[in-house]
This record gives structure tokens, C-alpha cells and sequence, in this order.
């Protein structure tokens, strides 16, 4: 009997997401449409316990489409204690950048938060590498823990190692969380980050962050809030640091009954960043803002979403912006 015949075929599933949006603000000239991003999911069941899951994206630049593979991962799962995968994750620090990958029609509202939106300086949104992850023994409280080892943030410090680190110095995640089963849906965690990181004409720069988060998400209600701290050294004098503090709260609530396809939100936001900091003292990253929407569900497979935001860029004065989004979802299932 031929090989091929002993072993069943990869069960695959396709899901693509898109989104349009019209936006509008006080200091932008270009106000109008803007198409966001073509996203496309591809999962796959090699056997039992082996499979694989990429996600790629198509985002509309000035003159063409960047086209990015965001997450590539083969993971083998041994038993629910213990899963050892390796590629490239959003890394696991805090809830959102593990919650809400690409596909704006996942997430409640349109726009990410500024600390963990796409190309975010704040934090390594992509981390290349190894990640253990599973179960605790812990009865109800639910303890799940995931812990990674690989490359950290390029020379462009928004990027990550893809095609290899710049130093033999890797960057180590670890994340304890709590998903009691006596609560549906709640998500408590927290999580360490380090990383040395190679910066272009200077020392390079050690970085330590601190996670923590509180989430409910169920729709009625829904409830985040996400907590970063890092410090950022020379590794060649550690008396040459700077601080980063960040946080958002969000808000959401489902209406019930004949209403139950709006669900209004409010999110809040700030971060600061030292002046003295090494790595993100000197871009302008000091932000405050609140968000104000309603996410209407007029059909399974698309959302529009209406969206304000009243926020200050490096005490750069208020600026008031206008979003609306058509977000939907395609699945081969």
C-alpha cells in the first residue's frame, strides 16, 4: 500500500477578512477613503497533534500594497500542559496583541489602541522564535503559561528579527494567566519581556517590560484594561535609562433583545515616555486620548463601526478625527 494512502489528507480552513474605511480629521488635508487591510488566514490539521497556521496581509501604501506575512506557526501539541511551537507570533505581552490579530472585524472597535497598534515602537508587536505554551494544575482558577525564546526587535526597532537577530543576545517572554472557570470570560495576566537590542551609532540598549492586564469579554459587558511598564538602560551605563508607562481602558456593551446588534463603546488612553529614555526618548511617543463608537452587526459576515476620537500626540494640542468602517469576514467553513 502506497505511503500516501496510510495517512489522511491535511484538513484545511480558510478565513479572509477586509475592511473600508472614510476618515476624517482636524489636521489631515487627505480626508476621504482609505481601503485598510486584506487579511487571510490559512490553518491546517497535519495529524492529531501537529499543525500549522499562517497569516498573511495586503496593506494599501501610497503607491502599492505592502504585502506581509504577520504570523507563521508549526506547533506540536504534546498534551494540554504542553504545546511547543516555533515561527513568528504576536507576541504574547498583554491581552490585546494576543487577543486581536489582523482582521478589523474581530475587534470591537476600529482602531487598535495606540500602545499595541501595528508598527508600534511601545512594544514588539512580532516576536521570532520558540514558544512553549499550556495548563497549570490549579483547579478552578484556571492557570494557563506561555514562554518564549528567540529573536527581539531589528535595527528598525518597530520590526522583528525575521531573517535572524543582530546579537547572540535573545529575547525571553513569559506570561502567567488566569481564566477562572467560575467566570465566563474573564482574563487576568501578567508577563515579563527582555531583550538587548543592537541600536544603529549608539550602545546597545537593554530592555525590560512588565505586563499586566484584566479583561472581560463578553459582549454584554465587555471590559480591558491593559497595564505596560518598560525601562530601557545602555547596557554600557545603566545610569542612562528612561522610563515608559502605558495604559488604555475599554468599555463595551451589547444592547439586549431586538437591539443586540449595536454594541456602543468607549475606550481611554496614555502613555509616557521619559525624555531621558535611550531607545524612545526622542520619538515623541507621549499620548492622550478617548475614543467614542458604536459597532452595528447588520449582518454575520460584516459590521460598520462609527468612531471619534478626541487625542493629543506629544502635547502637540487636542485634534479631534472621525472613522467609519466597513469590516467583514469570509470563512470557507
Amino acid at each position: 500500500m502506497a505511503s500516501s494512502a496510510l495517512h489522511s489528507q491535511p484538513q484545511f480552513n480558510v478565513i479572509g477578512f477586509a475592511d473600508i474605511n472614510y476618515i476624517s480629521a482636524d489636521s489631515n488635508d487627505a480626508d476621504g477613503f482609505a481601503i485598510g487591510q486584506a487579511v487571510a488566514h490559512l490553518s491546517a490539521s497535519l495529524d492529531d497533534s501537529l499543525s500549522f497556521f499562517g497569516e498573511f496581509t495586503a496593506t494599501a501604501k501610497d503607491s502599492e500594497y505592502a504585502v506581509e506575512v504577520e504570523r507563521l506557526i508549526v506547533k506540536y501539541d504534546f498534551s494540554d500542559r504542553f504545546k511547543l511551537s516555533a515561527g513568528r507570533y504576536h507576541t504574547p505581552v498583554g491581552y490585546w496583541n494576543s487577543a486581536f490579530h489582523h482582521g478589523a472585524w474581530l475587534q470591537t472597535t476600529a482602531s487598535r489602541p495606540e500602545m499595541v497598534k501595528f508598527g508600534s515602537k511601545l512594544l514588539p508587536i512580532h516576536f521570532v522564535g520558540v514558544l512553549l505554551e499550556g495548563s497549570l494544575p490549579s483547579g478552578d482558577l484556571g492557570l494557563e503559561y506561555k514562554a518564549g525564546f528567540g529573536n527581539g526587535r531589528h535595527s528598525n526597532i518597530a520590526r522583528a528579527g525575521d531573517a535572524g537577530d543582530l546579537n547572540g543576545d535573545k529575547a525571553w517572554i513569559l506570561q502567567v494567566l488566569s481564566k477562572p472557570r467560575w467566570s465566563r470570560g474573564l482574563n487576568l495576566g501578567i508577563g515579563f519581556y527582555n531583550d538587548e537590542i543592537e541600536v544603529p551609532e549608539s550602545p546597545s540598549v537593554k530592555e525590560s517590560t512588565l505586563s499586566a492586564h484584566a479583561a472581560w469579554s463578553n459582549d454584554s459587558p465587555e471590559i480591558i484594561f491593559e497595564y505596560l511598564h518598560s525601562k530601557h538602560e545602555l547596557t554600557t551605563d545603566s545610569s542612562t535609562s528612561g522610563d515608559v508607562d502605558a495604559w488604555y481602558a475599554q468599555f463595551a456593551y451589547r444592547l439586549p433583545g431586538k437591539n443586540r446588534a449595536w454594541k456602543p463603546y468607549a475606550r481611554f488612553e496614555r502613555t509616557r515616555v521619559d525624555d531621558t529614555d535611550p531607545l524612545l526618548g526622542a520619538e515623541a511617543l507621549d499620548y492622550d486620548g478617548g475614543i467614542l463608537g458604536m459597532r452595528w452587526d447588520f449582518n454575520p459576515y460584516a459590521t460598520l463601526k462609527a468612531e471619534y476620537r478626541n487625542e493629543e500626540f506629544d502635547n502637540g494640542g487636542r485634534e479631534n478625527n472621525f472613522r467609519v468602517q466597513l469590516a467583514i469576514v469570509l470563512t470557507s467553513l
